[in-house]
């Protein structure tokens, strides 16, 4: 009670002293124990980073093994040469989500040989047709082939590749004072003065973050620097259907296009890669000289509609 005088004991006191020290001695254990760990553990270093190395290798194998085994994975084959022959070759990612939605993935074949064959390959098709997959698939086979995995292809023939490159997408970078498309031509810049011969590039729309023949132009040079200069395997994706005309006077370029077709009105992407370039997109100045020579105050409306069926098949 307050004021009044406390009694104790002796075994009250001893008590007390072992509880109040109770923390600090649990403490002296620990470290003495972590210590005593710590100095076995450095007396076996090097047995413990074998084991754990090992470990690690049967991880990572055994990992690639069950993918192999469960979604029909093939073992590529490489060596010293230039030759990059994909047949069925599959997105791994994206296959895996398609299969868990209960979709197929439709495999694509790539063959690019910077000795023999056409080393650069212009892809051509509509957006949501599979450019930028079928680009950043066959990178992914470079990488898991020379990383010592099987590949969701068919069959894979991988020459040696020293680099991978890509220029896929749009990011800008303002705390550096770069806009999106100085991002795009730094990048396409860093490609241009390092790719060598055995390497491998892959490019997504160079030239778009600008007007469109300042944006044909820069896709251009990019194009026949990569067969003139770099001499190495690629493929680039485009919608300037004007880059086709290259495929004439560079004897390194194919090109393929994404397959679409037309069903009851509604336009069909089949995700299929195949020899040739897409339609030519009708030019914009012939409808504007179309419209140009109307004269809507002038027309009867018999002389409007057909006006708009002459726009309705340029369209079409």
């Amino acid at each position: 009670m307050a004021g009044a005088q406390r009694f104790t004991t002796v075994e009250l006191s001893e008590l007390e002293s072992k509880i109040v020290s109770a923390g600090d001695r649990a403490l002296f254990c620990e470290i003495a124990h972590f210590e005593t760990l710590r100095s076995a553990a450095l007396d076996c270093a090097e047995p413990i980073a074998r084991a754990a190395q090992a470990l690690a290798r049967l991880d990572v194998g055994a990992a690639l093994g069950e993918l192999a085994a469960a979604r029909d994975w093939r073992r590529p084959v490489i060596d010293d040469s230039t030759a990059f022959e994909i047949e069925a070759g599959r997105h791994p990612v994206v296959e895996a989500a398609r299969l868990a939605a209960g979709e197929g993935f439709v495999p694509n074949d790539c063959r690019l040989d910077a000795e023999t064959g056409a080393r650069l390959w212009l892809l051509t098709g509509p957006n949501m047709a599979g450019k930028s997959t079928f680009l950043r698939q066959n990178a992914l086979l470079a990488i898991l082939a020379q990383a010592g995995s099987w590949v969701p292809a068919a069959r894979a023939h991988i020459g040696l590749v020293d680099r991978l490159f890509s220029r896929v997408g749009a990011a800008d970078d303002l705390a550096r004072g770069r806009s999106t498309f100085m991002v795009e031509m730094v990048e396409t810049a860093a490609i241009l003065n390092r790719a060598g011969r055995r390497a491998l590039v892959i490019l997504d729309e160079i030239g778009r973050g600008t007007s469109t023949f300042d944006g044909l132009s820069i896709a251009w040079a990019t194009i026949e620097h990569l067969h003139a200069v770099n001499h190495c395997r690629a493929l680039f994706a485009t919608h300037y259907h004007e880059l086709t005309a290259l495929a004439a006077k560079l004897d390194g370029l194919a090109c393929h296009t994404m397959r679409v077709k037309e069903w009851q009105g509604d336009v069909v992407f089949l995700h299929e890669v195949a020899p040739g370039a897409a339609a030519a997109p009708i030019r914009n100045s012939v409808i504007e000289d179309t419209l140009r020579d109307l004269s809507p105050d002038e027309m009867t409306p018999r002389d409007a509609l057909d006006a708009l069926y002459r726009l309705r098949k340029l369209i079409s």
